[in-house]
């Protein structure tokens, strides 16, 4: 197992609604940052690639919606007060405060790595009627 596919909780449900409403009060949440919460949030086990969400929404490529996915992860983990395993080494894999990784698989930036959106995230999303 890679420190990226533990799915141990991170933060409560309550604890991920107060960080995507502060997060939404701090910086704002795009509406292509929403867009792809609420299909990753709908897909067969919470789970999607970089490469479903570039297709899904329309993205210009992967990089692009790693991009996105991972500057909302950093906000939310900052308002969590969380910080992702292995920060300090490039590149700091920010998704993990959303999301965690398909045990024996590695997360190369292909677009192919799957992330699996944490439980206590999907609650939250469906309590605040976001998903």
């Amino acid at each position: 197992m890679n420190d990226f596919s533990d799915a141990g909780p991170i933060a409560t449900t309550e604890q991920f609604k107060a960080a995507l409403l502060a997060t939404r009060d701090w910086i704002g949440i795009s509406p292509v940052q929403l867009q792809m919460l609420q299909a990753q949030c709908r897909a067969s086990d919470s789970a999607i690639t970089a490469a479903q969400i570039a297709n899904q929404l329309a993205l210009k490529n992967c990089a692009a919606a790693r991009q996105q996915y991972s500057t909302l992860a950093r906000a939310i983990a900052e308002k969590l007060g969380y910080e992702p395993p292995g920060r300090g080494k490039a590149p700091v894999r920010w998704w993990f405060a959303l999301s965690f990784g398909r045990a024996g698989t590695e997360d190369t930036g292909d677009g192919d790595f799957e992330w699996i959106m944490r439980p206590e995230l999907v609650a939250a999303l469906h309590a605040m009627k976001w998903a």
